[in-house]
């Protein structure tokens, strides 16, 4: 096999690939949040899926941005310099300062936990960047009510009391 045939080949597997991860994507996009929630780990109490291949899992104490393959990661890696890696991306509500929401209107929305890490937010960070997902208005009343339950997990932490008791002691003096 020589090495033209060789890049057909792979070129090949990695169409077929990309096609299955895109209809996976499509079927859980397509999806109720009800049904969504059910086919993503166990714990997960929302789920936004957009059209990049992005996927935002809440849970009672974490969020967790997963990438994977699709069309579009490919495409905006090559052209604009985005990362090309599918992963995961999980960030505790203990490290996070705060979410931002933007409903979609004519443009796309987006949700982005911001950490004391992840330095000045910009428009790039809010629509493409490891901390966010976008999403289109359809998935609109998902997405505020997902935003609301984070939201309210960072408060209920940040208002915890600092734990201990402490004890006053003093000696006798003579």
């Amino acid at each position: 096999m020589g090495l033209i045939d060789k890049a057909k080949s792979k070129a090949k597997e990695i169409s077929s690939d990309l096609k299955e991860q895109e209809n996976a994507n499509k079927a859980l996009a397509n999806a109720s949040m009800e049904e969504r929630v059910k086919m993503r780990p166990e714990g997960v109490k929302y789920c936004i899926v957009n059209s990049f291949g992005k996927i935002l899992d809440v849970y009672d104490n974490k969020v967790v941005f997963t990438s994977t393959k699709s069309t579009s990661t490919i495409v905006s890696g090559l052209i604009f310099g985005d990362s090309l890696t599918q992963g995961e991306k999980t960030i505790y509500y203990k490290d996070a300062i705060g979410v931002q929401f933007k409903p979609a209107t004519i443009t796309d929305g987006y949700i982005q936990v911001e950490t004391a890490v992840g330095g000045m937010t910009s428009a790039k960070s809010q629509y493409g960047g490891e901390n966010s997902i976008q999403f289109g208005s359809k998935v609109n009343d998902e997405a505020e009510t997902a935003t609301n339950f984070i939201k309210q997990k960072i408060e209920e932490i940040k208002n915890a009391p600092v734990g201990g008791t402490v004890i006053q002691q003093s000696t006798a003096v003579d």
